[in-house]
């Protein structure tokens, strides 16, 4: 899963209203940030198998980002160095550290949805996954309804500031599914580790900067 991680993070935004956006764009996408250099490095297994599954040729491995066990161990690592840097100087700090443990852990329960069976619970066997990715358009529609929710509650939960804010967070989540349909349906596919490694950490910078401009627009 790509952007539906994100409606995690409007999510959680609308439900503690002193969190931030962007932080939280960083935190749902935060496991896949390690990944792809864990990959590049070999520490975890990333092969590109043409036709795996109908949305991606991605076969994978992940003794170390993508276990439930894992998942939990990054989210206390984020949110406690959230905490410890920022948390203790505001009167909300460890509520908003919370939230960010929670997006960091969303990341494996999204997941489960459409990863093939290759979610391990703490190393090994056994392994977890519906498998969605089989179907390229159940995927994409999946993504967009749960974009579709995040926003809706976000929207429901915070009052905007200008004009920028009243339409800014409809159109991060419509570039958000446009994003996605090139993806999926116009882009060749990236075989490339070194290539997918760059084109991703750019996307989540650039994702989670638009989240942070966005969030100043409302309160």
């Amino acid at each position: 899963m790509f952007v539906g991680h994100y409606a995690a993070a409007f999510a959680l935004k609308g439900k503690e209203k002193n969190s931030s956006l962007g932080w939280l764009f960083v935190a749902v996408q935060f496991v896949d940030i390690l990944f792809f250099p864990f990959a590049l490095w070999g520490l975890e297994s990333m092969e590109f198998i043409p036709g795996f599954t109908q949305t991606n040729d991605f076969k994978m491995e992940f003794p170390f980002t993508h276990s439930l066990l894992g998942s939990v161990v990054w989210a206390l690592i984020f949110g406690g160095i959230y905490f410890l840097i920022w948390g203790r100087k505001r009167s909300l700090g460890k509520r908003v550290a919370i939230v960010l443990g929670l997006g960091v852990l969303s990341h494996w329960f999204a997941d489960l949805f459409v990863h093939t069976p290759d979610l391990p619970l703490l190393y090994e066997e056994p392994y977890f996954g519906f498998g969605l990715w089989h179907n390229k358009a159940a995927t994409f529609i999946l993504e967009a309804v749960l974009l579709a929710l995040g926003l809706w509650y976000y929207l429901k939960q915070t009052v905007a500031k200008t004009k920028l804010g009243k339409y800014g967070a409809f159109g991060l989540v419509l570039f958000l599914i446009g994003v996605n349909y090139l993806n999926y349906y116009v882009l060749p596919a990236n075989n490339d580790l070194k290539a997918l490694t760059f084109s991703a950490l750019a996307s989540f910078l650039i994702l989670a900067g638009l989240a942070f401009w966005v969030d100043k627009k409302r309160i």
